[in-house]
């Protein structure tokens, strides 16, 4: 059978591979161990790609729901017609903002699918715009809006000395930084060949992780305390003079008041809070700042849990005062191969705090970032009366029902919608919902190229593929389902600088190139390398600043950020009768939601309730027994595993499983963890709710001496 190159697209590695295929069937995909950039590597849900395209429960054909609520095939173009005419209905009656669009991860995955998207909804004059990066990962625009950005680029992985690696477990999730090249392909060998030439990795997570096994210095603390141990490592680093005195000087306003703030964070304060010994609290502190280059990185599981803004904001203030940025002069290899190369200069981009000025939602005042509205307000936006109140909803490549917190909530905002549409290969627990599914290409159905995953890579690489095997019929690209719903409004869209003509529609090939115009390699030549193209080396001079821009600095402890340091500084009151703590984590074989229907991919078929043996030991619990986990929103039931590399007091469960019915059994379809958060406490600016570290109690439903 014929063997066709490409590269996978369930998460930012992009891993190269090999398809065999017969006819348009995908037959099996394994790692290409000739590409230059994954060599070989591989993961689960990669090599399974065949079952998702040709799974029973793939749609092959867009659905309408009838008046009877059940679904039935309708051909894409009269969908597309159809949803532009009740749009049209909708907004003109209640006006743009009754329109919202809600981005998911997988449109990520396409090139030309977040980029369409996002045209298409310009031309709506809607500013109701949702992803689910604010679900997990708004704090980190937080950061940089009220502290600004240093512009001249971060130190690297590949020639750090050191490394901290926070709430990320890139063993699993192939992704352990920030745009600096960490971690993103074969972790396990990048890893071992970073620590024998003398890295230093610290990681910082409640869980023994597969990466943490790694680590020179696994700091396992309790749950939700991310920010007092930053806290606590920057109090240890300025108390001992060992920041970068020169780098704060010219770049960084508020070094003295960032000191004051996290004085009470001695290191047996720090211990008392998260349960790190002093002793290692100082270690880290020392070891870090003794790296000449390094960063600290951080992922979901600190932007997830309480005290989450200011636990990335001091994150960031550690790479900050030690100095951890290149200066002018200084040369960096350039990775941008497609995308355009943009210059790096030794000047700051101030605060610029958005969500202060312009619109602001009629929910709480909320205001945008990034010119996003927070998903934690999605539900309320919906159901709240008003001038402005969502009405109709587009999601693209997300599934907002399982992935936001309080299921209850969310999926009677989505039921009260006048109109939901959904683009997804599956009927996903939103899409079950919808008024409208439309079925997209999937990933081996359609050409594509790397240009969004630069950011990631460690060297400049830019791949493309051709469609290996032809969609079905009733399909089609993400991408062209939004330009003809704008052309079916009677709007037209811009991309990539160009009005786009209705009436001449480009190819794929043809909007990848004008995408990818600007980048330093062209597109023909990227083309015609099979496995990708490792770009001739470029170095990135660090310039000067531009004129004016010296005088712009980093804000390292405005008035809001202390404020809330001090709140996280606070030990926390347990809450009656819930003393665990529930935590996230990932499975290597999914990506959120992608791949939980895939037979036998999944190791157990449902998402276990891993804690610590010498718990489940207390709580007269056995190796798979059923519990019920509760908190102070709801309850679930779940399968509990015996964990050891999990903290006491720890519960640690994956998201994006379970049913609609809290009483199905967790061993069939696994459990709800979002029946478990609410919006009780959520984080100003950006509505965040807390989504680990959450606190809870475990229940055995065997009855005493039953086992």
């Amino acid at each position: 059978m014929p063997v066709k190159l490409s590269y996978c697209r369930l998460c930012p590695a992009s891993c190269g591979v090999r398809v065999e295929v017969d006819g348009d069937r995908i037959l099996g995909i394994v790692g290409d161990g000739l590409h230059p950039l994954s060599g070989g590597y591989s993961c689960p849900k990669g090599r399974r790609g065949g079952d998702f395209h040709q799974g029973p429960d793939r749609l092959t054909t867009s659905m309408r729901r009838t008046p009877g609520g059940n679904f039935e095939p309708i051909p894409v173009e009269v969908a597309i017609a159809e949803i532009a005419e009740r749009l049209e209905a909708i907004t003109g009656e209640r006006g743009p903002d009754a329109l919202a669009l809600f981005m998911g991860t997988q449109q990520n995955f396409a090139a030309l699918t977040g980029p369409m998207a996002r045209a298409w909804f310009r031309t709506t004059g809607s500013r109701k715009l949702f992803s689910t990066m604010t679900i997990d990962q708004s704090a980190k625009w937080i950061v940089q809006s009220r502290m600004g950005e240093y512009l001249g680029g971060r130190q690297r992985f590949d020639t750090a000395d050191v490394w901290l690696l926070a709430g990320t477990n890139p063993m699993v999730s192939l992704n352990g930084g920030d745009g600096d090249g960490a971690i993103t392909q074969n972790p396990s060998v990048t890893i071992r060949r970073a620590r024998e030439r003398g890295l230093k990795l610290i990681v910082v997570d409640p869980r023994r992780t597969e990466t943490a096994v790694r680590a020179d210095l696994h700091l396992q603390l309790r749950p939700g305390t991310d920010a007092a141990l930053f806290a606590g490592l920057l109090h240890v680093i300025l108390s001992e003079g060992c920041h970068d005195h020169g780098f704060c000087e010219r770049f960084a306003d508020g070094l003295e008041e960032l000191g004051a703030a996290v004085a009470p964070a001695t290191p047996a304060h720090t211990e008392a809070v998260t349960g790190v010994p002093a002793a290692d609290v100082i270690r880290a502190a020392r070891m870090f700042a003794a790296g000449r280059r390094g960063m600290a990185t951080t992922g979901t599981g600190v932007c997830m849990g309480p005290h989450s803004n200011v636990a990335e904001h001091l994150a960031a203030c550690l790479n900050v005062v030690c100095g951890r940025y290149l200066r002018e002069g200084e040369v960096t290899p350039n990775r941008n191969v497609l995308a355009r190369t943009t210059p790096l200069k030794a000047e700051v981009r101030p605060p610029y705090r958005t969500w202060e000025s312009g619109f602001r939602s009629r929910i709480g005042g909320i205001g945008t970032m990034n010119g996003e509205l927070p998903s934690g307000i999605l539900a309320d936006e919906i159901l709240e009366p008003g001038a402005d109140r969502v009405r109709a909803l587009v999601v693209s490549g997300g599934n907002p029902a399982r992935a936001l917190p309080d299921r209850e909530k969310v999926e009677r905002a989505l039921s009260e919608l006048e109109l939901l549409v959904c683009v997804d290969t599956r009927m996903s627990d939103t899409a079950r919902l919808a008024d409208y599914v439309i079925a997209p290409t999937m990933a081996y159905e359609r050409p594509d190229h790397t240009l969004l995953m630069e950011f990631f890579f460690a060297r400049p690489f830019a791949q493309y593929t051709p469609r290996l095997v032809a969609p079905p019929a009733g399909v089609i690209e993400d991408w062209e389902f939004f330009f003809r719903l704008a052309s079916a409004a009677g709007h037209t869209v811009k991309f990539a600088g160009r009005v786009l003509d209705p009436d001449v529609p480009p190819t794929s090939d043809e909007m990848l190139a004008m995408f990818a115009e600007r980048g330093r390699v062209s597109m023909d030549e990227v083309m015609s390398a099979r496995r990708g193209t490792l770009a001739p080396p470029e170095e990135k001079v660090v310039g000067p600043p531009a004129e004016g821009a010296s005088e712009h600095r980093l804000a390292l402890c405005p008035d809001d950020v202390s404020a809330e340091i001090a709140a996280a500084l606070g030990e926390s009151t347990p809450q009656r009768g819930l003393t665990m703590r529930l935590t996230v984590r990932r499975m290597r074989e999914l990506m959120n939601s992608v791949g939980r229907d895939v037979s036998g991919l999944a190791r157990f078929g449902y998402n276990p309730a891993h804690v610590n043996p010498q718990d489940l030991r207390q709580l007269g619990i056995e190796h798979g027994d059923i519990v019920r986990i509760r908190s102070a929103h709801g309850r679930i039931r779940a399968v509990a595993h015996t964990d050891p590399t999990v903290r006491q007091g720890t519960v640690s469960m994956t998201h994006c499983w379970g049913a609609s019915d809290a009483d199905a059994d967790p061993r069939g379809v696994g459990s709800n963890v979002n029946d478990l958060t609410g919006y009780d406490r959520v984080q100003n600016i950006n509505a965040m709710p807390v989504m680990t570290a959450v606190p809870v109690a475990v229940e055995s439903e065997v009855p005493a001496g039953a086992h």
